[in-house]
């Protein structure tokens, strides 16, 4: 949080205290043009050589921190630039998911699965194998709801898309 910064959302909030041992809170008295960036930056480093596999995510919709991102990438940090906290995917909800998927299947028809264990095998991947064995069967079942793909009795999925 930066000088002039003196709330946090309730949504912000809440998920900080979901992720309490993965989140920290950073109030900072500089200011200027990118001071907050730079302050970012330097957390990530200082974090990044306590936990080298950590993964770092930067939430905002400013573009300039992609230039942070390859660096970081190109030392072998882990990290990521988001718009939301929404685009997280261990941060998703059931249908957040759904939706996630069903742009996934539309912009790569050619990797559609065609086989139900492959489905939930591309699910894991998609969300980086945080999801749980009753997370990845809810998402299933949701995509069939939605009518977004079916499963037949032999485990045959058919995109609906």
């Amino acid at each position: 949080m930066g000088e002039r910064q003196k709330n946090l959302s309730v949504e912000l909030v809440q998920l900080m205290l979901q992720y309490s041992a993965q989140v920290r809170l950073l109030k900072t008295e500089v200011n200027g043009k990118n001071a907050l960036d730079l302050v970012i930056a330097r957390e990530i480093g200082v974090e990044s050589q306590k936990d080298p596999d950590g993964y770092f995510h930067v939430i905002s919709r400013d573009k300039g921190f992609d230039a942070l991102i390859k660096h970081l990438k190109s030392g072998e940090v882990f990290a990521a630039r988001h718009d939301s906290f929404a685009e997280i995917a261990l941060l998703m909800n059931a249908g957040e998911r759904v939706k996630r998927m069903a742009v996934h299947f539309k912009s790569t028809p050619e990797s559609r699965p065609k086989k139900k264990a492959k489905l939930e095998s591309q699910l894991q991947a998609v969300f980086g194998k945080t999801l749980t064995p009753e997370e990845v069967e809810d998402t299933v079942k949701r995509l069939v709801a939605g009518k977004v793909l079916s499963v037949s009795a032999k485990g045959e999925v058919t995109y609906k898309l």
